[in-house]
């Protein structure tokens, strides 16, 4: 496979973040607030799995070889990455990704994966400094930490069916 379906999907996605904004208020009129979230979400996260699967089908252009370490400190960072999105509404979830794209980063050392993760990377840590602005309000309860728990299972257990890798080192 050659690097079109890659660049494709990237365009897909990077365009979904970019067109809504212009067409956010009409959208929100015809589907009401709800209905424009829940399906943006869902747009969002087909695309992200199309772009996933694209950097694992581009060609493997070696940056820096993988190391064991790499695969420990990525699954160390998922829990608290979960948790951070769980607890911590935009602030937390634009940290919890940029955690996510960090620790991927440096696991994935090709470049397809540099591209995708670096991107996601820069795009989280821009969304932070901006959610940042409204200020930071944790809701702990115990629903919510359970959540993260099960939410960081599933991703640990689905990663190999899904994703196609394993995520133990």
């Amino acid at each position: 496979m050659e690097w079109g379906e890659f660049a494709l999907a990237l365009a897909a996605f990077l365009g979904s973040h970019v067109i809504p904004a212009r067409l956010r208020g009409p959208l929100i009129a015809r589907l009401g607030k709800r209905g424009y979230i829940v399906g943006y979400s869902l747009l969002s996260l087909a695309l992200l799995y199309w772009l996933i699967l694209a950097a694992g089908r581009a060609p493997f252009v070696e940056i820096w070889p993988q190391e064991p370490w790499m695969r420990w400190l990525v699954n160390l960072a998922m829990p608290v990455a979960v948790l951070m999105a769980v607890l911590g509404g935009m602030v937390g979830l634009m940290a919890g990704f940029a955690l996510w794209g960090g620790a991927h980063l440096l696991a994935n050392g090709d470049l397809a994966h540099l591209i995708l993760f670096g991107l996601l990377l820069a795009y989280a840590l821009f969304g932070l400094v901006l959610s940042l602005r409204q200020g930071v309000a944790l809701r702990l309860s115990w629903q919510r930490l359970a959540l993260a728990a099960l939410a960081w299972a599933a991703l640990l257990y689905l990663h190999l069916p899904v994703i196609g890798v394993s995520p133990l080192p």
